[in-house]
Parts: structure tokens; sequence; C-alpha cells
């Protein structure tokens, strides 16, 4: 996918976000040109707010089944490749509606929970939340 400019996928609702969620698709990003942040969110995990600021460093994005996410790219645009694992059960026209936050208050709890930060910093990438960055979570 590429963005020339400034863009959200998917766009919002007004003023409520959007989400994509696969329930037969594992996706893969990566960034090839530029950078992009994604924003993960699963109402099951422990840590349900995720940011990655992702450049074409890091590597791939894995995104799993059953998480929501959204990518923005910045002024400059970019260029990512999502090399996606799709099941047999996997349909085009059930897999690519946007969730809106707008009737949904399990995601928007989610939302409002501290993120953890995913970012590049000094050749690594390191895991930070805010109060408690620490360089002992780099990976």
């Amino acid at each position: 996918m590429i963005h020339h400019g400034a863009a959200i996928s998917p766009p919002n609702d007004n003023e409520f976000e959007q989400y994509y969620v696969h329930h037969h698709q594992i996706d893969h990003n990566l960034v090839l040109e530029g950078s992009r942040t994604f924003t993960l969110l699963n109402p099951a995990w422990d840590e349900p707010h995720h940011v990655i600021y992702l450049n074409p460093k890091m590597g791939a994005l894995q995104i799993p089944i059953g998480t929501y996410h959204q990518s923005v790219s910045g002024t400059e645009g970019s260029m990512v490749l999502n090399q996606a694992v799709r099941d047999r059960d996997f349909d085009p026209s059930k897999e690519f509606i946007p969730v809106s936050l707008r009737d949904r208050a399990d995601l928007r709890k989610a939302k409002a929970a501290e993120p953890v930060y995913w970012i590049w910093d000094d050749g690594r990438i390191r895991r930070l939340k805010v109060g408690r960055a620490s360089k002992a979570n780099v990976f």
C-alpha cells in the first residue's frame, strides 16, 4: 500500500477512529519507504493498546488474527508491503470492513488503556511505557 502523503487506513468515521480486524488473515507489514504508525487494539490482551512507529529498519510487523489495527502515514507518505498469510476460510468481502469505535465500548476501553510504544532507537527496537521507559526493554 502506498500513501503519497499523510493518510489514515482505514479512514475515520467522522470523529471516531476506525480499525480493521481480520478473522482469517495474519498481516506482516514491512515498511519499504517512509514510516507508518500502527495502532493495535486487542481487548483480550493484558496490555490491549500498542503503538508501533514502524520504519524500514524494524522488519515486518505481525498483526495476529482478531487484533484491531489502524495505520497512519506521516506527511512524507509511505510504502508498505503486507505479506499476509490467509487460511482457507478467507473471504475478502468479510475481512476488510472497517470497525468504528463509535459503537464499540470494548475497543474504546482498550484505546484508553496506557499504550505500549515500540520505537527504533540506537539500532534496536525498544518497548516503552510512559513513566516506565527503560533500556532493559530492547530487542
